[in-house]
């Protein structure tokens, strides 16, 4: 089973559109978000209407929950268009993190690390053998984070963990502009440009630690 994996979309419906056509072309069986469809970008309110329509399940992300704590009509001080009724709605729904099953493989995904949606995933924060306790500890195969907007990958005998990188676009935010298709069978992970589609070189985190 193929995996769409995007995150941090950050109000740019746009890019959001493309990664998904990407997607589909490369026969992703689903499509999962890391979080943050808020923040920083023009249109809130369309990004979470297009992963309703389109079943693509998510996690909330910082930016997402500061939408929540401001609450209805109050301005994004990241500069953000103010989210709708409704999306603060479907935003209210979405959980901290999520356990996916593909190929008889399961996944944990959360937006910054398991502890918070403030941690960000960093070769110095969480070097190969804090991953592979985590990996263990959620007795999770394959483990998905967001936050940092840059790819990364690391495999170990305990599982894998990715982060694909941010779908938006500058000059919203400093970006990868990147998403990622993840083999559940085969525990494998290639990144994609959102704008191009084109496979993405993204060196592997060593195992040195």
């Amino acid at each position: 089973m193929k995996i769409g994996l995007i995150s941090d979309i950050h109000g740019d419906h746009g890019s959001l559109e493309l990664a998904w056509a990407h997607l589909t072309v490369l026969k992703a069986d689903r499509i999962v978000c890391a979080g943050d469809l808020v923040g920083y970008g023009p249109f809130p309110d369309r990004v979470a209407a297009f992963l309703t329509e389109h079943k693509i399940d998510s996690v909330r992300g910082n930016h997402d929950r500061w939408a929540l704590e401001r609450g209805p009509g109050v301005a994004d001080e990241f500069g953000g268009a103010i989210p709708a009724d409704a999306t603060l709605e479907a935003l209210k729904q979405l959980p901290a993190d999520r356990r996916v099953e593909a190929s008889g493989r399961v996944g944990v995904i959360v937006h910054g690390s398991p502890r918070s949606d403030m941690e960000y995933v960093t070769p110095w924060s969480h070097p190969p053998v804090v991953l592979r306790t985590m990996l263990g500890a959620l007795r999770a195969d394959f483990l998905v984070v967001g936050h940092t907007h840059q790819p990364m990958w690391y495999r170990c005998e305990e599982g894998l963990v990715v982060n694909p990188g941010a779908v938006v676009a500058k000059p919203f935010v400093s970006t990868s502009h990147t998403f990622a298709l993840l083999d559940a069978e085969a525990l494998s992970v290639t990144f994609h440009d959102v704008e191009t589609g084109a496979e993405v070189a993204v060196e592997p985190w060593a195992d040195n630690a």
